[in-house]
């Protein structure tokens, strides 16, 4: 089960699944890198949306749904771009989207959605603020299943996010009022010589750092922005976890997560088997309590799922 060039450092979070107290495991799974293949840079530059997946996660996520198990997807996206891949594996679970500030049931009409916005005043403050400003390209604001943009031309923002423009995608100017409470807040940043991102992260924790999480994401094909993601700090992946967790009565001893990116560590590390995949970053395999032998596109869940529950 457990891949031997890890180190353990929380081995007695590796439980026997014929031991727990519970019959039932949680898996939660984030999807871009993780249960979906990397699409092609032709697909990308044509922003065609990328909901493949490789045929062994969907044939082991059946498995362990028809034997009783959760399988939620925990993902950054927001649930248009969620639906498709929901479909195909046949899923009836509650799922998290923007990195949990938003859960909803698709198929519980009963079910009172979760959802969780900063305050928009904050918006103005941070679009304003000088060391923003100054190397300010673009932005995405996320307000439920709206998305406001400055510039809707910008195609390799609207890849990167997978935003696909429509009739809920608004291009809006820098002085227009959110009607609504942002999830989800996206700067894209066009870095100059005095440009200094360890700085501005340092900047950023010091003014909001005990209201806001930040995060940096690169550039597709190692073009020269830089995006700056800004979520509630109270709110990540983790949070959506332990929420999931909690709803179907599945004790944290019986969940498993998997992901590849760093807005997957709080739940890599709230889960009790948390798993990087092999195609991740150093970074993020060393906060993980395992890693998949195969990547992403070789059906890297899949494969390790069907080893921890013995299904071969």
């Amino acid at each position: 089960m457990h891949n031997k060039n890890i180190n353990y450092k929380q081995e007695k979070y590796f439980i026997n699944p014929t031991i727990v107290h519970s019959p039932y495991w949680l898996i939660t799974i984030d999807l871009d890198g993780t249960l979906l293949k990397t699409p092609s840079k032709e697909d990308l530059l044509k922003n065609i949306p990328n909901y493949d997946i490789n045929p062994l996660n969907i044939k082991v996520l059946k498995k362990l749904i028809d034997k009783g198990h959760k399988v939620a997807i925990v993902t950054g996206r927001p649930w248009r771009d969620t639906e498709e891949v929901y479909k195909k594996i046949g899923l009836r679970t509650v799922v998290a989207n923007y990195n949990g500030a938003s859960i909803h049931n698709p198929n519980d009409e009963g079910f009172l959605p979760y959802t969780s916005a900063m305050n928009r005043k904050y918006f103005d403050g941070l679009l304003n603020r000088t060391s923003i400003k100054k190397y300010f390209k673009n932005f995405v604001v996320e307000c439920y299943d709206t998305t406001y943009i400055l510039d809707a031309t910008d195609k390799e923002l609207l890849n990167k996010f997978h935003i696909h423009y429509g009739p809920k995608v608004i291009e809006i100017s820098k002085d227009f009022a959110l009607p609504i409470n942002p999830q989800s807040l996206i700067f894209k940043l066009e870095p100059k010589k005095d440009f200094n991102k360890s700085a501005l992260l340092i900047e950023l924790k010091r003014k909001y750092g005990e209201t806001f999480l930040f995060r940096y994401w690169d550039a597709l094909d190692g073009k020269d922005f830089v995006y700056l993601e800004v979520n509630t700090k109270s709110i990540t992946k983790g949070s959506a976890l332990q929420f999931i967790s909690s709803y179907y009565n599945i004790p944290i001893s019986n969940t498993i997560a998997f992901g590849d990116g760093e807005n997957d560590l709080e739940m890599l590390e709230a889960a009790a088997v948390g798993v990087a995949m092999r195609n991740a970053s150093e970074v993020v395999k060393s906060h993980a309590k395992d890693v998949t032998n195969l990547t992403n596109d070789e059906g890297g869940v899949g494969d390790y799922l069907e080893s921890f529950f013995k299904l071969k």
